[in-house]
């Protein structure tokens, strides 16, 4: 997981930890060899704050190819459509 992330979560965890339970979230990651472990991560915060995944992740190992832009264009359709 990115350094910004992790202080992301590290500053709102125990303020949202009540006022946002089932809240739609999604996540993109991007790496040259894997994303296993910040996926995991994400999974690990988010599963404590209680928020509920729109779609499954889009992991992405290299450059991005068309196919992974239309994936996170589905992504945050998901994530969007989770919130109305």
């Amino acid at each position: 997981m990115s350094g910004a992330l992790k202080h992301f979560f590290d500053q709102i965890y125990y303020p949202c930890l009540e006022s946002t339970v089932a809240r739609p979230f999604g996540v993109y990651v991007h790496g040259n060899n894997d994303t296993t472990g910040a996926i995991r991560a994400v999974e690990m915060v988010t599963t404590g704050l209680q928020w509920r995944l729109a779609q499954a992740p889009v992991s992405v190992i290299g450059e991005p190819t068309p196919a992974d832009l239309d994936a996170c264009w589905e992504l945050g359709a998901a994530v969007a459509a989770g919130l109305l």
